[in-house]
């Protein structure tokens, strides 16, 4: 197997390059082989995936966060190369999702077990975006640019939460009309998430239905709670369980419209890339992925040969 791996140094806390050589030579004991390309420049990813398809590679594995490894899917669409994840930024949620280490090493080791599978992919406004893992309105948005600040002094969960309490301080609603499929809704929201994945936010599982090759986009919506019912409910949503609040609506369909009187950010995929409104559907297994495969329990003794194709 002949693999590029293209690599953000700035994610997890500038230790991209050191993730990416760790990984780098677990492939190569595994059989593969392997060639590093490193960003220069925010959204290099989606350019150096091209690029790499164009060369033939077997696969192209994104060394970083949610935001490179998106980049990395929709550089490689149309052209028959997976895309596959060694998980090195700051939430690394599509890899929990998918059941992928936040270890460098071990990711690289259910890797090399791995398998080609499809996925689908959420496009809003006619392809001007795509997202493989989840966008969302309002108070999630809002968390992300804060934590997208912040992530030279911290990382990981931590990062979020601080977010997440700074944010709380100043704790807008924002006003939404939101359709999805036949049915709509209106009023003071505190954020809507459109997922094609399970979680977001360093593990936050806020649509615990959402399956990324079913067909479908999972929408949440969150109505505007004080603060005391938000602090109060927040754990739940690290355990998908935050559906039994009163002020949490899910939907599921093919597509889904946010408007809001003034336009606002929206997150796709960890960043802050469009304004409202959206229009928003799903592109069914449009995506290619290298999924992971399933370690042994005592994964430091096991012993990865070759593969036949390598």
């Amino acid at each position: 197997m002949r693999v590029a791996l293209v690599v953000n140094p700035k994610a997890g806390r500038n230790r991209g390059l050191a993730a990416a050589d760790a990984a780098e030579r677990v492939l190569r004991e595994g059989g593969w082989r392997v060639t590093q390309r490193v960003t220069a420049a925010h959204g290099e990813a989606r350019k150096l995936a091209a690029e790499a398809a164009a060369e033939r590679f077997d696969a192209v594995l994104a060394c970083g966060g949610d935001g490179t490894l998106s980049q990395v899917v929709q550089g490689l669409l149309d052209t028959g190369v997976p895309a596959g994840c060694v998980p090195t930024g700051t939430g690394n949620d599509f890899a929990r999702t998918i059941g992928l280490s936040q270890k460098p090493t071990i990711a690289a080791r259910q890797l090399l077990l791995g398998h080609q599978a499809e996925a689908d992919l959420l496009e809003v406004n006619g392809g001007e975006h795509r997202v493989l893992n989840v966008m969302g309105v309002g108070f999630d948005a809002r968390v992300a640019a804060r934590t997208n600040r912040r992530t030279r002094l911290i990382g990981g969960r931590t990062a979020y939460l601080t977010a997440v309490g700074q944010e709380l301080i100043r704790h807008q609603p924002t006003d939404v009309h939101l359709r999805v499929g036949n049915e709509s809704w209106q009023g003071r929201a505190l954020l809507v998430a459109v997922a094609n994945a399970k979680c977001y936010g360093a593990g936050m599982m806020i649509a615990p239905r959402a399956e990324i090759a079913d067909g479908l986009l999972d929408v949440v919506l969150v109505e505007y709670v004080s603060r005391l019912s938000f602090l109060r409910s927040f754990p739940k949503v690290f355990r998908g369980t935050h559906a039994e609040h009163r002020a949490v609506r899910m939907w599921q369909a093919t597509t889904c419209s946010i408007e809001t009187p003034e336009p606002t950010s929206v997150l796709v995929d960890g960043e802050l890339q469009a304004q409202t409104p959206v229009h928003v559907r799903v592109a069914s297994r449009r995506a290619k992925l290298w999924m992971p495969g399933a370690l042994a329990p005592a994964t430091t003794r096991l012993r990865l040969e070759p593969s036949p194709e390598a």
